[in-house]
């Protein structure tokens, strides 16, 4: 059976930092924050919390389903994801396109994981009308 493909459009913080090797370096040695985490306090605490929960469902997701699912993360405001999010009619972020076909806007784990589920079940649907 193939993993059942989640695409997960949202805007995405930005991070500007040194190059990677200086990075390494001046991090233990706490010379300078970690650009991820320095760009994070740049943003509106509104902002913060919701990217927040956005890591934490995409984590329970990967949790629930492991390897049954593959998940991508799309910023709309990169060319990739500004044509898949046209290509998906997406008008809301956060999005969740399930198996190409099923759509969740707004942050509803719920609703995501009966899609995924739902996506789950059609993959077993044929094999099981072939016994």
């Amino acid at each position: 059976m193939r993993p059942v493909e989640i695409d997960v459009f949202s805007p995405l913080p930005e991070a500007w930092g040194l190059c990677s090797s200086c990075e390494l370096l001046f991090q233990p040695a706490n010379l300078n924050p970690a650009p991820f985490d320095a760009a994070l306090e740049a943003y509106p605490p509104e902002f913060v919390a919701e990217y927040q929960r956005l890591s934490q469902t995409i984590r329970l997701l990967s949790e629930r389903f492991g390897a049954q699912v593959v998940i991508r993360i799309w910023d709309p405001r990169s060319p990739q994801g500004l044509l898949r999010a046209l290509r998906y009619r997406l008008r809301r972020y956060p999005s969740f396109v399930i198996a190409g076909k099923y759509k969740v806007a707004g942050l509803e784990p719920g609703q995501v994981q009966q899609m995924v589920q739902k996506a789950l079940e059609a993959q077993l649907s044929p094999l099981e009308g072939e016994r």
